[in-house]
């Protein structure tokens, strides 16, 4: 069962040569890798490119020095929170610069603990999701995905997931690569995003999924995301030492010129 593109031509260029294009000129001023480190997980944003895709890119060309093999997608529902997480099933996913594969070995493992009733037009037409997977094909031309979606997310949801997830990804013998796809702040005022964005860097860069969520429910940030941010901190903190960075902080702002109302993107890794 193939996932057909919903949002290509409007979230992101029709036409692949378009989309090697933009990243091509990202890229550019890519920091050079580190290639001792050995990255767990990658936060990235899922907005419009012309807002976020430097952003993502930058975060993924980070990495992209390393043989993942294949990717799991944390990404947010936007249709429904009525569910704690839920693989999607297709079997290969559409995008402009070609069709990924699911991995069936990780949807096997992962599906007996996620709730796989959730309507298939969920998947079908998530852009957070959607959105990541020509960044994929570009980076990892030969990875495989399992993309996972997060509806219910509180830190109960998160603790079981990243549980599931050191596990897996522990165990392997495959190199395989946590990728949560979550924006920041929504429709403040750059002065005010900014404050609150710098709060979802701090508690990341602390490892501190505590400190986010505490500060999520008393409104002094925002993440769409969260659960899947989460998720990755708290299965991070499963390994001795985990490390992590900043690769980049933006907002739409900065494309639109309109500095009443952004959304905030980030860029992290996790490693070790």
């Amino acid at each position: 069962m193939i996932r057909k593109t919903v949002h290509a031509g409007t979230f992101y260029p029709r036409f692949g040569n378009q989309i090697t294009q933009l990243l091509e000129t990202w890229i550019q001023d890519a920091a050079p890798a580190v290639p001792t480190e050995r990255t767990l997980g990658l936060l990235v944003p899922h907005a419009g490119y012309i807002y976020s895709g430097k952003c993502a890119s930058l975060g993924l060309a980070s990495i992209a020095h390393e043989p993942f093999e294949s990717i799991i997608i944390l990404h947010p529902s936007h249709q429904g929170i009525h569910f704690d997480f839920s693989l999607s099933p297709y079997t290969e996913y559409e995008s402009p610069l070609g069709n990924l594969l699911l991995d069936h070995d990780l949807y096997r493992l992962l599906s007996p603990h996620a709730n796989q009733n959730v309507d298939l037009d969920y998947h079908a037409l998530e852009h957070s999701m959607e959105i990541q997977l020509p960044l994929i094909r570009y980076f990892f031309p030969d990875a495989k995905i399992c993309p996972v979606m997060i509806g219910n997310q509180i830190p109960a949801v998160a603790e079981r997931l990243a549980d599931i997830l050191y596990d897996l990804v522990y165990k392997s013998s495959r190199r395989i690569l946590i990728l949560v796809s979550s924006d920041l702040s929504h429709y403040h005022s750059s002065a005010k995003a900014e404050a609150m964005d710098k709060r979802v860097g701090q508690h990341f860069m602390a490892l501190d999924a505590e400190g986010m969520w505490r500060d999520a429910i008393h409104g002094n940030l925002e993440a769409c995301g969260i659960g899947g941010i989460m998720s990755l901190i708290k299965m991070s903190k499963r390994y001795t030492d985990p490390q992590t960075r900043i690769i980049q902080y933006t907002h739409s702002g900065k494309t639109s010129g309109n500095n009443s109302q952004v959304v905030g993107y980030l860029s992290a890794k996790v490693f070790i």
